[in-house]
């Protein structure tokens, strides 16, 4: 299960499981009030049978004088006994007090809480068996969906591959020939819709990495003087010192790719700007560019802060990021730019 499908399932489940297990718990509130008054309604009942015979050792008597602020035949409950009052005549000055012990009664209330919890527990069982369950086919016909696009993503990914190879090889050929300016800006554009198709392999197709060793700068140098080709208005340039290093060559240029890109796409109106520089085995990109709202949430996939763009970018950023063990972080401001810093383990 991937990761939107993990957050779209826990969603629905939670939800589900929630609203029941409160709906179950207001239920059950209401029963053990139902249980209290007819516990309560019993033990006046009792009460009163006793009063006339006597008969059992369930409750105490007592003759205590009337109280005009206390009805008969009620029950009361305080902190020490509960009890109801009952007429010896009606031209007598006292009353008959019949009590129950209070221990005895938060015994028969602990009883009747119990048996409820034990039947709230086993509802909430059933609930989240339940809520699993729906969870699962509510997202089945999401996922069929998600299929059927990726499956389709997949057959254009596979014919857009064969035209652009055939581009890029003929206009190398041409250029051989007959070099010009406009075979030139044929074959940066062919390795722009290179370089989509490439995002979009990675996030359909999956990525196994493959170990290669090379060096760190000369690859970030040489990526810099094509997107100086691509961006002449912006001021691009790489500082550090060469070393080698093992890891998927691809993977690593997808990465530096990705962040150069996004610094040129999102540049300042004034001065634009964007340095690369290598300390030991840091890598730090920054520019001066419109920065970022959330830098947290640029890593998600699908986010984006403007109409442009697909949002796939940083997502598959992070992903090749975590495959080839390189830690990243996003610093940004808002109309100051944005620091990414690459960290090789």
């Amino acid at each position: 299960m991937k990761n939107y499908e993990k957050e779209s399932f826990l969603k629905i489940f939670f939800i589900f499981f929630i609203v029941l297990a409160i709906l179950f718990f207001v239920i059950s509130y209401l029963y053990y009030k139902k249980e209290v008054n007819v516990l309560n309604s019993t033990l006046l009942a009792q009460m009163k049978e006793y009063n006339f015979n006597f008969k059992g050792d369930k409750f105490d008597a007592t003759i205590v004088k009337r109280d005009k602020d206390k009805k008969v035949e009620h029950l009361y409950i305080d902190k020490n006994e509960v009890y109801s009052l009952f007429y010896i005549s009606k031209k007598s000055k006292n009353l008959l007090k019949i009590i129950y012990p209070i221990k005895k009664y938060k015994d028969d209330l602990k009883k009747i809480q119990y048996k409820i919890g034990a039947l709230y527990i086993i509802s909430l069982i059933v609930i989240f068996f339940l809520s699993l369950l729906y969870a699962y086919y509510a997202l089945k016909p999401m996922k069929k969906a998600i299929v059927l696009i990726e499956d389709f993503l997949k057959d254009v990914i596979h014919d857009i591959n064969t035209p652009i190879t055939t581009i890029l090889l003929n206009t190398k050929y041409l250029k051989k020939k007959n070099p010009s300016d406009e075979l030139d800006r044929i074959e940066m554009s062919a390795n722009r819709i290179l370089s989509l198709y490439k995002n979009f392999e990675v996030e359909i197709r999956g990525f196994h990495p493959q170990k290669n060793r090379f060096d760190i700068y000369e690859v970030i140098k040489e990526r810099v003087e094509y997107f100086k080709k691509l961006y002449p208005d912006i001021e691009i340039f790489v500082e550090g010192e060469a070393f080698e290093y093992e890891m998927d060559r691809d993977a690593f240029v997808r990465i530096i790719d990705n962040l150069i890109s996004n610094s040129c796409k999102y540049r300042s109106a004034k001065n634009p700007k964007v340095h690369i520089k290598i300390v030991g085995k840091n890598i730090i990109i920054k520019d001066n560019g419109i920065g970022i709202k959330n830098p947290s949430m640029v890593f998600e996939r699908f986010y984006k802060e403007s109409e442009r763009g697909l949002g796939i970018g940083m997502s598959i950023v992070k992903k090749l990021c975590d495959e080839l063990d390189i830690d990243i972080s996003v610093k940004s401001i808002v109309g100051f730019g944005t620091t990414v810093e690459l960290t090789l383990k």
